[in-house]
């Protein structure tokens, strides 16, 4: 064999070798895209719970004039809740999703409230939104994007206070860091917003909270979550709400 066809040789075997190297990395690229983009649509699907309720939603129709629609818009202190039970005057649509961030509720606050038509929307904000790493005025941010929503399409938005979680509860990345002063200064914050823009405000945090400002354990089925009794006793500070709609 001459040098010359040695070196076509090599050459050939160089290039078919570089071929199944970028075909490999291709196939690793795209592997690792199709891997996070799967991943990023299950974290946007999961993060605004667009879809907990689109077939419910679907099947709504318009509110008649007579009907008092009423959405209760918030995480499992809702979704948990057997609103219609509590307010058999209203036609009550349970809009709640478990464990949501509040950072969430703008992205599904159209389909599962605005578009529903409703005569007001109850909104629930869960304790565990507040955390160190996140600022209340962000927090503060959100409600007010959601109220002018509401009220911009002719829609009555009652905000409740935070229910706090009990006395046993702790972030454990931050342990010197207490919810319970932050839900109650954010609460406090609530009231005043309402007040001045003449909105009802729910009082849930009052109607649960003991002297020490936790959610008093015997109205607790988890450090977070409400039995019978706290949902009895919150209905009545939303009852109270409602009057002045």
């Amino acid at each position: 064999m001459n040098k010359k066809l040695k070196y076509v040789l090599v050459l050939s075997l160089l290039g078919n070798l570089a071929i199944g190297y970028i075909g490999y990395k291709a196939y690793t690229y795209r592997t690792h895209i199709n891997y996070w983009l799967e991943r990023y649509d299950h974290a946007i699907a999961e993060f605004s719970g667009r879809e907990e309720h689109r077939a419910a939603n679907d099947a709504l129709g318009v509110p008649s004039p007579d009907v008092k629609r009423l959405v209760f818009f918030g995480t499992q202190v809702i979704s948990n809740w057997d609103v219609g039970k509590y307010f058999p005057d209203f036609e009550t649509i349970n809009r709640g999703v478990d464990s949501q961030r509040v950072a969430g509720y703008l992205l599904r606050f159209r389909p599962d409230a605005i578009d529903l038509s409703p005569t007001a929307v109850v909104i629930e904000i869960s304790s565990y939104n507040f955390r160190p790493n996140v600022t209340t005025t962000e927090i503060r941010d959100y409600v007010v994007s959601m109220v002018e929503l509401a009220v911009a399409n002719n829609i009555v938005p009652i905000l409740c206070t935070i229910i706090p979680p009990t006395s046993d509860f702790t972030v454990y990345e931050h342990p010197d860091y207490h919810v319970r002063d932050t839900v109650a200064a954010f609460s406090a914050w609530l009231a005043a917003y309402t007040g001045e823009h003449e909105l009802p405000l729910a009082d849930f945090r009052g109607a649960v909270t003991g002297a020490d400002g936790y959610l008093r354990p015997e109205l607790a089925t988890t450090q977070v979550d409400l039995n019978g009794r706290g949902y009895d006793a919150i209905a009545e500070a939303l009852r109270y709400a409602l009057d002045r709609i």
